[in-house]
């Protein structure tokens, strides 16, 4: 098949993506750290065929198989890239697809990864790996675990073709081993979108962006990475909405982020966001100020249902995280002014640590959130906990941006 290139404008939502997320499986058990799902990011890329989307260095973390990376044309000389991980990280072992290049001849053969904890160095090669063609799932495990921050790989070479060097997907597993402090990431951010007003308290987020009346509707963070709906409005006032996510830079200074039609979770995204901060001031939109309302009565008198995306636990805990409270004081402020409403409180996981592990996990999560609200006040007759385990994703669980959409609670008008 002939490479087309891939449209490189930053599409709004309404011209043509769920949740975040523990950096952990359920389980604790390792994961792809070198995914969007756990934050990371390319800083470093080569001339590539696309800047963005198919064919670009970008979708290298979005472990898709079908969707890769390939050279300009002609271009068959070593490449090299830098990616960094949300935290410094401990690996076990590196990860490449290859299965879906347009030839075999393309796909990348001898690979050199090395890591550091600084961008600039020094580096150590940690693998040398050698790559088959056609093939995905290529796991080449460490002899000694190693710890850092920033991967840099050097594709040397592919299997003889002229034209194009390809490669469809690079993984890292392994656990973070330090995290960051979360930032205060509230302000204006200038997109292809117009500016986006975010405000954020604690890991909750609500905001709006000047295009359609756009909002960003019950985000949370998990370390740099922010899930969130997006909603938008028509010529007549219908809302159309489906999710998205945001990777912040280190220094909050910008952000790279993906949204989704709600049909297409687990699929490639429906579009690119790209943010610089303008402001910390917050600002406003027509449709949105912040403090103003509240986010979790909005959307259940509009849809019956809510995913909050701010309330997050320890890792295989039902232990709620600080970051968790402006979220529940929103839930609690909904009960408190809606007192005819009752609630359910549904727990979800993702599929990792078996089914009957994350059946009670879920429960005790839901449990947990009855619990904090009956605390402030809130009659209990008025809540009932529910788990569901990973019976009911809204995302594949073959990527570790679908297992953390997943993790989730969903309140219910009843």
């Amino acid at each position: 098949m002939a490479k087309t290139s891939a449209c490189v404008v930053f599409f709004c939502a309404t011209l043509l993506l769920l949740p975040t997320l523990p950096a952990f499986a359920e389980s604790g058990a390792e994961i792809n750290l070198l995914s969007w799902g756990a934050g990371a990011l390319v800083v470093q890329e080569p001339p590539s065929f696309s800047e963005h989307g198919q064919w670009s260095a970008e979708v290298l973390l979005d472990e898709l198989p079908s969707t890769g990376w390939a050279t300009k044309k002609g271009d068959v000389t070593p490449k090299v890239f830098v990616f960094e991980l949300a935290d410094m990280s401990q690996i076990t072992s590196l990860g490449f697809n290859t299965a879906k290049v347009e030839n075999p001849g393309m796909g990348a053969r001898n690979v050199k990864v090395e890591i550091s904890n600084t961008k600039n160095g020094p580096y150590t090669v940690i693998a040398t790996p050698a790559l088959e063609k056609l093939k995905d799932h290529q796991r080449f495990a460490l002899k000694t675990p190693v710890t850092g921050r920033y991967l840099r790989m050097t594709v040397e070479d592919n299997w003889g073709d002229p034209q194009y060097i390809e490669i469809m997907d690079v993984f890292a597993y392994g656990k973070v081993v330090s995290r960051r402090p979360l930032p205060d990431n509230s302000g204006m951010f200038t997109s292809s979108c117009g500016t986006f007003h975010m405000q954020q308290q604690g890991s909750a987020v609500n905001g709006c962006y000047e295009y359609k009346y756009g909002l960003l509707e019950n985000g949370g963070f998990d370390g740099r990475v922010l899930r969130f709906n997006w909603s938008e409005a028509d010529d007549k006032g219908v809302r159309q909405s489906g999710p998205a996510m945001l990777i912040f830079a280190d220094d909050g200074q910008s952000f790279t982020g993906y949204w989704w039609w709600p049909q297409d979770a687990g699929k490639s995204p429906s579009g690119r966001w790209d943010g610089k901060r303008v402001s910390k001031v917050v600002g406003s939109c027509p449709q949105w100020k912040p403090g103003v309302g509240n986010v979790v009565v909005d959307q259940l008198k509009n849809e019956g249902r809510a995913r909050l995306y701010g309330i997050l636990f320890d890792t295989d805990s039902d232990h709620l995280k600080d970051e968790s409270k402006p979220t529940l004081d929103s839930l609690i402020a909904a009960a408190k002014t809606q007192p005819t409403w009752s609630f359910g409180i549904e727990g979800y996981t993702d599929n990792v640590g078996g089914d009957a592990h994350n059946q009670t996990l879920s429960e005790k999560r839901a449990a947990s959130v009855k619990a904090y609200l009956v605390a402030a006040g809130v009659d209990a007759k008025r809540l009932t906990p529910q788990g569901f385990g990973a019976s009911k994703p809204v995302a594949s669980n073959d990527t570790e941006l679908g297992r953390s959409q997943n993790r989730r609670v969903e309140i219910v008008k009843k």
